[in-house]
Formats: C-alpha cells, structure tokens, sequence
C-alpha cells in the first residue's frame, strides 16, 4: 500500500510521496546583522574613500598617476604643434589611465 502509512492506533493515514513534500521557508526576523550597528569605517567616509589604502593600491595610483600626467602633457603637446591624429590618442591615454588610477585610489578589497 504505497502512500498510505500505519499509525499507532492501527488506522491508515496518507502521506505524500518525497517530491511533493516541500519545506518550509522561517520568515526572517531581522536583516542586517549586527555590522549594520556600528559606524563605517574611517577610510570609507569624508576625503579618506578617495585615497588608497593598501601598499599596493598606493604604488598602482603613483604610477598610474605620474603616466597619466605626462600623457596630458603630451596632449597639449601634441596639440599646440599640430601633429595629425596624435592629440586625440594622447587624450583617449589621457583618460583611461585618468581612469586607472581614480580605480586604484577608491577600490578596497572586501573579505
């Protein structure tokens, strides 16, 4: 008799076969944790969350930076002699290394 199952005061009873069983979810009591509590970090807030943190986040926003500021000077440069095509790929370097290093200054790696 599949199905059905004996009880102890010898009546049947049925039941459901395993997949049509479902478990059910605990409603959530509290979202957060306990992190949401405390203050941010003092590096994440005010002028700090623009600066680098770790050694290596400092030596990619240095160098990133110093290429980045003589790529501009090669598209004022490049500009004021008039030479083609060469200040518009100075200033397209301009601006990804521009982007480069505003990334190494504010990504923090998360634990």
């Amino acid at each position: 008799m599949e199905g059905f199952r004996s009880c102890p005061d010898a009546t049947w009873t049925a039941t459901l076969p395993a997949v049509a069983r479902t478990k059910k979810k605990k409603p959530a009591t509290r979202t957060g944790g306990r992190r949401a509590n405390y203050a941010p970090a003092a590096t994440e807030v005010g002028t700090r969350k623009y600066l680098p943190v770790g050694w290596a986040n400092w030596l990619g926003f240095v160098m990133f930076g110093l290429i980045g500021i003589a790529l501009f000077a090669e598209t004022i440069a490049a500009t004021i002699q008039g030479r083609g095509s060469d200040p518009i790929a100075a200033a397209i370097m301009t601006v990804a290394f521009g982007v480069m290093t505003y990334l190494f200054a504010t990504t923090r790696i998360k634990d």
